[in-house]
């Protein structure tokens, strides 16, 4: 029985080393099928140096059956497998048929490796002439803004105002701007987004330019978006000269412009005070002009940059009295006034009955000399009145000659 076994390993071991000995050295050579390997293309630059570029980049993929030693084709496979045409040699457009070429890992030679056929065995390239152009960007706006509220699209802000686009002449050709799309519905705070573009032709349609570059991705738009409000103007008055609120008539017009600003200026402001103008100094009826001075960042839509002001004094009457009750008071410590000023002229101002029962008496003129040195000073002069009604328009002076006291 033992002898049986012995026979029988005896007989397997030798048809092994018969088999290996015919595989390796009475037939060393075998096939093999290797599938779906993609092209690639070589020295594409030395294309683009020549103004020329590849459009049809969907390139099929390569089936090989390849012969040679067992060992060599067991070393390969479809990833480390390289299938490649060369386009070197192209130097003008048009259509151009590459045979494609296998190469190897560098343990498997070249020549060690037989093709016995590929498929496809050559491939058809498109190449057309590579040109660069700068065109505009502009801006295709959509939605409506809430009520009361503007974009400044006449101070929009692009970091581009035109790109650079590099691809085939016959699709760059038909490129004439880049459109970026802005949606305003709703919105009511500045913009300061970046947007991606479309390439577009002369009918505003959108060009296929997947084979197209440009020198940036994006473009950054700024653009305002402002509230507008109506905005009432008006003066503070003082009281002075028999004035006030009561007996006068001030108008301002315009009354009211239609102002452009930041949501946040603008909830804040609902009129402008555009002077302050003291009464006492109005001795007739007036109309002043004054300019409008809006806050920073807020915009006059209405174009008017001034407004006439009328005073009106229609319940008022005038009265000139000479005054010799003149005092010099806050006379520095350690120094006397000597009045210069013995007397002055002043015109009253207020109702005509009021004014009627006015005399000299009632009315004290003083002089403040308390910011003065010795010598002789002039300073203004507060007209004071003992009447509720009435007070002195225009100004006065008051002079005295400052002296020591000893």
């Amino acid at each position: 029985m033992k002898n049986k076994i012995l026979t029988i390993l005896l007989s397997v071991g030798l048809a092994v080393a018969l088999w290996l000995y015919v595989v390796t050295v009475v037939s060393p050579n075998s096939d093999k099928h290797y599938y779906n390997i993609p092209i690639t293309i070589q020295s594409e630059i030395v294309l683009q140096e020549r103004g020329l570029m590849i459009t049809n980049r969907e390139l099929p993929t390569v089936s090989l059956h390849l012969e040679g030693n067992r060992t060599d084709l067991n070393k390969l496979n479809s990833s480390n497998i390289t299938v490649s045409v060369d386009v070197s040699r192209i130097g003008e457009a048009g259509t151009h048929n590459l045979v494609v070429v296998p190469s190897y890992p560098g343990d498997v030679p070249n020549n060690a490796i037989t093709v016995l056929s590929r498929n496809p065995g050559s491939i058809t390239l498109q190449i057309e002439e590579r040109i660069s152009k700068t065109v505009p960007v502009e801006i295709r706006y959509t939605g409506a803004l809430p009520t009361n509220f503007m974009a400044d699209k006449e101070n929009k802000g692009l970091d581009y105002e035109s790109i650079v686009i590099t691809g085939p002449k016959s699709v760059i050709d038909q490129i004439t701007v880049a459109n970026i799309d802005v949606n305003l519905e709703g919105r009511t705070e500045s913009i300061s987004e970046q947007y991606r573009f479309s390439l577009c032709n002369s009918a505003d349609e959108p060009v296929d330019a997947a084979l197209v570059t440009a020198n940036v991705e994006t473009v950054k738009l700024t653009l305002k978006i402002l509230q507008l409000k109506e905005i009432s103007l008006k003066v503070n008055a003082i009281n002075g000269g028999g004035a006030n609120d009561k007996n006068t008539e001030i108008t301002v017009a315009p009354g009211k412009i239609l102002v452009s600003g930041s949501k946040v200026l603008l909830d804040s402001l609902d009129s402008l005070v555009l002077d302050t103008i003291n009464l006492a100094e109005i001795t007739e009826d007036q109309i002043l002009v004054k300019k409008i001075k809006l806050p920073e960042g807020v915009n006059n839509e209405t174009g008017v940059d001034e407004v006439e002001v009328t005073i009106k004094l229609p319940q008022l009457s005038t009265k000139s009295f000479t005054v010799t009750s003149i005092q010099a008071i806050n006379v520095p410590a350690g120094m006397a006034a000597d009045l210069i000023t013995q007397m002055l002229t002043v015109t009253l101002r207020g109702p005509q009955a009021s004014l009627n029962k006015i005399n000299p008496a009632d009315i004290l003129i003083t002089g403040d000399f308390s910011d003065e040195q010795i010598g002789s000073a002039t300073v203004k002069a507060v007209v004071t009145v003992n009447s509720s009604d009435v007070g002195a328009i225009g100004v006065y002076n008051v002079s005295a000659n400052l002296r020591n006291a000893s």
